[in-house]
């Protein structure tokens, strides 16, 4: 976990088009078994311990500049969502909004087709496998309003870029990205 104001070292091109990025883990090591124990196995006590460490590496911004934001969960389309029984960002946005009081918007964005999985070896371009991908299905609930987007895993950024492009065009005030850990 980064102190605050720690610099993470980072090509932060990643980040083009979101406002801020927070992440209390580095996906090799112990965040990653989380998230993979959360995601793949369903594992709840995995997921409350992310959960917890995310709502905390988020509370400073939280209390100041991030009082009226709206927490949007990255969707995982239908069909995947049945095959693993639920949706792990939709799970970790309901348990961090408890925990800052913040509001949860789990049906703003919509995944309009399904894509490969991002670190599928068959992904050749991980930014054109999302491009035109989400969809805001309710702008109303975004106009004006700070976004944060949560998900599991911060890889190249591509899928908060698509999320945060709709998302701006719906008229978002901004985007930002928590996750439980950046590659």
């Amino acid at each position: 976990m980064l102190a605050a104001g720690e610099s993470c070292g980072d090509d932060h091109r990643a980040l083009r088009g979101l406002s801020r990025h927070v992440a209390p883990f580095r996906y090799a090591g112990t965040g990653g078994v989380l998230v993979r124990r959360l995601k793949l196995d369903g594992e709840a006590g995995a997921g409350r311990f992310l959960a917890r460490a995310m709502a905390l590496a988020w509370t400073p911004w939280a209390a100041a500049a991030g009082r009226r934001a709206l927490l949007v969960p990255v969707p995982l389309h239908r069909q995947r969502r049945r095959e693993r029984g639920f949706d792990q960002a939709a799970w970790l946005a309901a348990r961090i909004g408890r925990k800052l009081g913040l509001e949860v918007a789990d049906a703003v964005l919509a995944r309009q087709r399904s894509t490969l999985p991002q670190g599928d070896p068959r992904v050749l371009s991980r930014s054109g496998n999302v491009e035109g991908v989400f969809a805001v299905a309710r702008p109303g609930c975004v106009a004006g309003r700070p976004v944060v987007l949560v998900d599991d895993v911060f890889t190249s950024g591509a899928t908060a870029r698509a999320c945060a492009t709709a998302l701006m065009v719906a008229g978002a005030g901004e985007v930002a990205v928590l996750t439980a850990c950046r590659s």
